[in-house]
């Protein structure tokens, strides 16, 4: 409010008291008008008869020459109200009787008033004649005039002595209606509103319909009524909006899960009971593996689906034992404030994941369902909701690391990491933008002939002068998802060395390109590849792309669908480390491949162990690929896979991965390059 405030009643006495006022005025003015027009009218009457009653006596004066009849008579006529003075001129203009009052004059103003009022009713005058006819004749003879002069200013204030009661009593009847009408505007109007708005100030802003606006019987029908009414129901439908704002700003609108703003308020609540009972409590920190995998293949509607399928899962097994609220994400928090020891809380998501392992079925697809677990408690691993999640997510990155389905109770040392990992994250993308990550390639050679056919391009990172290895980098990567921007660098920085290999020596051998398995799962892959091979002209069959064969286990489906087109547009495919992961066998004859690797354990056994080597060359041959044996480090793992008829090899033994000006002086400026001519290498 920016002025003084005003009340209503007194605004609406104010607005009374003048209009009672006004049309006081206005009708005394009308008063005075028709007083005054009556007053001439009664004037003018008594004027005439006036006249008539002295105009005989005075007649017969004049004609008598009888000045004391005369005067006389115009002694009786100025007794008359408001007669002043009275004279008998004889017919000649000469003064014949005067008689007059002697009365106190009043002020000009006073004067100047009467006489417009009364000015054309000062005098009256009527002419006098002979009392009697002359024989013979009809003609009456002209004797005298008689005037009489009115008091108008004796008349004026008689007038305005009968009005100014007139005046007070209509200010009287005005003022009484001000009072009347004050009164009842007030009791029926004013009141009323004050009720209201002393109602809306107790109006609570968190529940407004706990406090709505009185209703009074009088008002039931009227506008007032009717305002509070719609006044009551805008507070009824307020507070409803401000539930839904409220569930909407504490629930997950997916799930119907609490948020991290309501999880934060109950962990503060648990916090402060778990104070006053001094004993502990679990907060457990989910992430669900592989879950843009899901999204990527079967999209998001299904995706969305699943996380509430899983929401359902957790809330079923949690029970009441604790709250359940979703992150965001697929990243779930349970407060289990039941969950006193760390032994309970092992066994407890010991149980959970047994419950979250169970697959899922989705339309036609079987899901089944992974998670990572960290777990914080109370107060031994934070005192504040912000610590017992944030420990709580490191010990859950803690436990991804080591596998999927696996959990991790929180430990101090978890924070070096952590920070270690963040400081990798950070650098990892400014790396990308300035350009700090290098390509080496090392070769691959006919085992037969010896000669280089092929190499690997392998990433390394130069920081302040030094190369970082892949193992501290790409773990990190791969965990944040910017292994699938490098990825792409390492597709384009491949195509670009192709592009010069071709113009400098119109010569160029297949490279191979390894692919994670977050970027595998990435919708942009397949689009990326062959917009870079068309970008920088490139021929498909010199690009291989390497997939890990747990990789392809993610989703079989959606893998042949992807390896598919990749084929079918020229570009070679090959399974990395196979070997190593499950049901490779029972999927190999589906999976459109051209290569197969042996993982450098397999090869690291020969020639003792060789019966899984055995079995890999002869799936291959059988299935008409091409095996790569990697890792191979001596003579003897050589000699072994030349008399198996193994095509190509890779390994310390013919070359460490080089970087690209020292491969292209060695392998592609010659293109002459053999196993013999490697032996100065040998002993680097």
């Amino acid at each position: 409010m920016t002025g003084r405030f005003k009340s209503l009643t007194w605004k609406q006495t104010n607005l009374v008291v003048f209009t009672a006022l006004f049309f006081a005025i206005a009708i005394f003015i009308v008063e005075i008008a028709l007083v005054v027009v009556s007053t001439k009218q009664q004037l003018t009457t008594t004027q005439q008869e006036l006249l008539d009653s002295v105009e005989q006596p005075a007649a017969n004066a004049v004609w008598a020459l009888d000045d004391n009849l005369a005067r006389q008579t115009l002694e009786g006529a100025i007794k008359v109200e408001h007669v002043g003075s009275a004279v008998i001129e004889l017919d000649d203009g000469s003064m014949f009787v005067s008689v007059s009052n002697n009365k106190q004059n009043n002020s000009q103003t006073f004067i100047s008033l009467s006489n417009k009022l009364f000015d054309d009713l000062k005098e009256i005058s009527r002419p006098l004649y002979r009392p009697f006819y002359f024989e013979g004749t009809q003609q009456q003879q002209l004797i005298g005039t008689l005037t009489v002069f009115y008091d108008t200013q004796e008349l004026t204030n008689t007038l305005f002595s009968q009005l100014r009661f007139s005046f007070f009593a209509t200010l009287a009847r005005a003022l009484l209606l001000t009072l009347v009408l004050s009164v009842v505007f007030h009791r029926f109007l004013t009141q009323p509103i004050a009720r209201i708005s002393e109602a809306i100030d107790k109006i609570e802003p968190d529940s407004p319909d706990e406090n709505l606006l009185p209703m009074s019987n009088a008002h039931k029908d009227d506008e007032l009524g009717l305002v509070t009414s719609k006044f009551n129901q805008i507070l009824i439908q307020f507070s409803q909006t401000q539930s839904k704002l409220r569930k909407m700003a504490t629930r997950d609108p997916l799930t119907g899960l609490p948020n991290r703003t309501l999880l934060l308020e109950t962990i503060a609540v648990t916090i402060q009971r778990s104070r006053v009972h001094k004993r502990s409590f679990a907060l457990m920190f989910i992430d669900l593996d592989r879950f843009k995998n899901i999204n990527d293949s079967l999209g998001h509607a299904l995706g969305d689906q699943f996380l509430a399928r899983i929401a359902r899962i957790l809330e079923r097994f949690v029970g009441d034992k604790g709250t359940v609220s979703r992150l965001g994400g697929d990243e779930f928090v349970i407060l289990a404030d039941t969950v006193h020891t760390p032994d309970q809380a092992a066994d407890f998501v010991d149980k959970l994941l047994i419950q979250l392992n169970v697959p899922i079925q989705l339309n036609e697809h079987a899901i089944h369902p992974a998670a990572s677990i960290g777990i914080s408690i109370y107060p031994e691993d934070g005192n504040s909701a912000e610590d017992l999640i944030r420990h709580a997510d490191i010990a859950m990155y803690s436990a991804k690391a080591a596998g999927s389905n696996q959990w991790a109770f929180f430990k101090q040392q978890m924070t070096e990491r952590a920070a270690v990992r963040l400081r990798t994250e950070a650098s990892l993308h400014d790396a990308l933008k300035n350009n700090e990550f290098l390509l080496y390639f090392q070769p691959k050679l006919d085992l037969q002939t010896g000669k280089v056919i092929a190499c690997e391009a392998l990433i390394r990172w130069q920081k302040d002068g030094r190369l970082i290895s892949p193992i501290s980098f790409i773990p990190v990567a791969e965990e944040t998802g910017i292994i699938i921007p490098i990825g792409r660098w390492v597709i384009e920085q491949s195509c670009k060395v192709l592009r010069e290999w071709q113009k400098k020596y119109n010569y160029a051998i297949p490279i191979a390109i390894n692919v994670a398995s977050q970027q595998f799962a990435d919708a942009s892959l397949v689009p990326d590849i062959k917009q870079m091979a068309l970008r920088y002209q490139i021929q498909p069959e010199l690009l291989e792309i390497e997939i890990t064969e747990t990789s392809l286990m993610n989703d079989i489906e959606l893998a042949i669908a992807k390896l598919e087109q990749l084929k079918s547009a020229g570009f070679g495919i090959a399974v990395d480390d196979f070997g190593t992961g499950y049901s490779s066998l029972s999927y190999l004859r589906h999976l459109p491949i051209t290569t197969m690797k042996i993982d450098r354990c397999f090869v690291s056994d020969l020639p003792g162990d060789s019966a899984i080597a055995s079995t890999i060359l002869m799936l291959g041959k059988q299935l008409n690929l091409t095996i790569v044996a990697e890792g191979i480090e001596n003579e003897q793992q050589l000699d072994w896979l030349k008399e198996n008829q193994c095509q190509v090899g890779q390994g310390f033994y013919f070359s460490q991965p080089l970087p690209q000006a020292e491969f292209e002086a060695l392998y592609i400026a010659t293109q002459t390059a053999t196993i013999s001519s490697l032996d100065g290498l040998r002993g680097a």
